[in-house]
């Protein structure tokens, strides 16, 4: 009996999407192929690869690392039509020897591999992780500075833009968390992130007893990409999954986009130390908001705020369509102020017709009044007055 194909191989340890500029040649000399290719995911069995040409399942190659030169073999386990004009493909392949050919410095913990027998220690080294900073997978190196249940911050040198959807993998001790999340603030030095899976949360409070019970340990961090479309569409449009009106760190990621990177960090510091420097009241007053939605008409209704701060609101029975950065007018008790959507609801989900807005200036006063007697102190003084409409 023939040799079972081997199916779904690159599926046997944690996959993770990274972006690694490969060359594929064929090792067979009756297919002459050779491409440069960009790998959409990786793990420690293979990587999935967008080909312009198809190949034939069980095709011996080799894979190149284009800017170090590292170089292992491999076979195609999988070929998928992208469909296209021109046509596509994606390509699934399986190293020969399996390891952390990508250089992934802090790579998942089932990445690791036994040891081939002694025969095969020659093509091991052909294997081995390139050089740090020889490759040009070679991972950003990432310190977790803050965690709730909804959202993290991470500083680096290389922050990713807004709206990126990432994988982050935080291990400590023999604990791993995969996390997802999509990159709600950047700035030169780190960014904030939101958690996007449904047990998010969940996963999120299982790390946090994790790095407490290992308190002395410094967590290894990977964050990935997220480079399949569909996910990529599915989590810019997704709508937050944590309705926690008690995580000031995932309230302040949400919001910060618009706020200055010094008022950001500040109030970074401040939630720390379980404060918030603006703080927010759940006051529920009818407000009119207006503006252009997001394809340019004009619109002007009426809703309700769910909660209030000087900084902004979250507000509820929005009917126009509106997305993240939008500008919109707020007016109450004859007073107006511009604000900047932070994020929108999503249709059938909880917070469909919900959305949360922060002023475009400093602070805004059109509800002083509202703030203080929730809090049972003296109006503030208005040393932001509101800009009159």
């Amino acid at each position: 009996m023939g040799a079972q194909p081997k199916q779904h191989a690159i599926r046997r340890s944690t996959r993770l999407p990274l972006e690694v500029p490969i060359r594929v040649t064929s090792l067979d000399s009756a297919l002459d192929y050779s491409e440069e290719c960009t790998t959409t995911l990786v793990n420690a069995h293979g990587c999935g690869l967008i080909s312009q040409r198809a190949l034939p399942r069980d095709l011996a190659v080799r894979l190149e690392i284009i800017r170090s030169g590292h170089q292992t073999t491999a076979c195609v386990a999988d070929v998928v039509s992208l469909g296209g004009e021109p046509e596509t493909w994606l390509l699934g392949m399986e190293l020969d020897i399996p390891g952390n050919f990508w250089g992934i410095e802090y790579a998942p913990s089932d990445w690791k591999i036994e040891a081939p027998p002694p025969d095969d220690h020659a093509s091991l080294q052909s294997n081995e992780a390139p050089v740090p900073g020889e490759g040009a997978s070679v991972a950003a190196r990432w310190r977790l500075t803050d965690i709730s249940a909804g959202a993290c911050y991470l500083e680096s040198g290389r922050p990713m833009p807004v709206g990126t959807p990432i994988l982050i993998s935080i291990r400590v001790a023999k604990h791993e968390s995969l996390l997802d999340g999509i990159v709600r603030a950047c700035h030169p030095d780190g960014m904030g992130v939101e958690f996007t899976a449904n047990d998010g949360s969940q996963r999120a409070a299982d790390l946090i007893e994790h790095l407490i019970e290992h308190r002395g340990e410094v967590p290894r961090i990977f964050v990935g990409r997220k480079e399949d479309a569909r996910e990529v569409a599915s989590a810019r449009h997704a709508a937050p999954h944590h309705v926690d009106d008690d995580d000031p760190l995932l309230d302040l990621v949400r919001h910060g986009e618009t706020l200055p990177v010094a008022d950001f960090l500040e109030d970074l510091r401040a939630q720390r130390m379980g404060q918030r420097r603006e703080p927010r009241v759940d006051v529920s007053v009818t407000v009119h908001l207006s503006g252009k939605d997001a394809k340019g008409k004009l619109f002007s209704e009426n809703v309700q705020t769910r909660n209030l701060s000087r900084r902004g609101a979250q507000l509820e029975g929005v009917n126009a369509r509106l997305q993240s950065g939008d500008t919109v007018t707020i007016t109450y008790a004859g007073q107006s102020d511009e604000f900047r959507v932070a994020w929108v609801g999503a249709s059938l989900t909880p917070l469909a017709g919900q959305i949360a807005v922060v002023t475009v200036g400093s602070c805004t006063s059109i509800w002083d009044a509202e703030i203080a007697a929730a809090m049972g102190s003296p109006q503030p003084t208005q040393s932001h007055p509101a800009r009159p409409r």
